[in-house]
C-alpha cells in the first residue's frame, strides 16, 4: 500500500471516530422523562344530617284526673246489685280532693292528696254520711295509705300491688267512647283480678272484677254512664 493510501484509511479512520464520539456525548432523544401533575382526589364535603327534633312531652298534671268541684257522675253496675253507684267530687284545695260514692246501701269518702309524682290515697272511711271539711293543716296531716296513680304513665310500672297494662286504651261506656284510657290491674291473692280504668277530665271511668269459681267466671263492673 502506497503511502498515500495509507493517509486517506488514517483520515477516514479518525473522521469516524470524532463522529461516534459526538453521538455519544450529545444524544439526541433525551432519557429524562417529562414530569405529570399528580391528579389530586376531588374533596367530597358531606352535608350534615338535619336532627329532627322530638316534640317535647307536656307534663302531667295530676289535677286533671278529677271532675270539677260539685259535680257527680252516675256508674251503670253489672253483676252485682250494689255495682251501680253516684260519685260527687269536692275539691278542698288546689291538691287535695275527695270523693263520695253512694252506692245505695252506704256512702264511701276517699280523699286523695297530688302532687307533681303522684296521686296518693289519704283517707277512707265507710259509712259517711257528713261533709268531710277538714282546715289544710288537718290535711297536711293525713298520712298516704296508698297510691292511686303515679308517674311515669308508662306499661309495666307497678306500684302497691297495682300494674299499668296499658296507656292507650280505648274503651266503650255509655256515656261516650275514650281514648287513651289508662288500664291499671291487680292480682288479688285470691286470684282475683281487678282493672281500674282512668283517663283525663274524668278519672275513674270504669271498674273491673272478675274471678274464677268451678271453672265459671264471676264479672262485676262498673262504668260511668253520666256525668252532672
Amino acid at each position: 500500500m502506497s503511502i498515500l493510501k495509507k493517509y486517506v484509511v488514517l483520515m477516514l479512520f479518525l473522521l469516524l471516530s470524532a463522529c461516534s464520539d459526538d453521538s455519544v456525548g450529545n444524544p439526541s432523544v433525551s432519557n429524562t422523562l417529562p414530569t405529570t401533575e399528580e391528579e389530586q382526589p376531588e374533596e367530597i364535603i358531606e352535608e350534615p344530617e338535619e336532627v329532627v327534633a322530638e316534640p317535647e312531652l307536656e307534663p302531667v298534671q295530676f289535677s286533671n284526673f278529677f271532675l270539677q268541684d260539685g259535680v257527680t257522675a252516675k256508674y251503670l253496675g253489672e253483676g252485682n246489685e250494689y255495682a251501680s253507684y253516684l260519685a260527687r267530687t269536692q275539691w278542698h284545695n288546689d291538691y287535695t280532693v275527695s270523693i263520695y260514692e253512694d252506692n245505695g246501701g252506704t256512702t264511701l269518702v276517699r280523699t286523695y292528696r297530688i302532687s307533681d309524682e303522684s296521686i296518693d290515697l289519704i283517707q277512707e272511711q265507710g259509712e259517711f254520711y257528713d261533709e268531710f271539711n277538714p282546715t289544710n293543716e288537718e290535711l297536711q296531716a293525713l298520712p298516704k295509705l296508698s297510691t292511686f296513680l303515679k308517674l311515669p304513665l308508662e306499661t309495666g310500672v307497678s306500684f302497691d300491688g297495682w300494674e299499668i297494662v296499658s296507656v292507650d286504651e280505648t274503651v266503650d261506656t255509655p256515656f261516650q267512647t275514650f281514648d287513651q284510657v289508662i288500664v291499671l290491674e291487680k292480682t288479688d291473692d285470691s286470684g282475683a283480678i281487678r282493672r281500674k280504668y282512668i283517663v283525663e277530665e274524668y278519672g275513674e271511668i270504669k271498674r273491673e272484677f272478675i274471678m274464677n269459681e268451678e271453672d265459671n267466671e264471676f264479672i262485676v263492673t262498673s262504668t260511668l254512664e253520666s256525668v252532672d
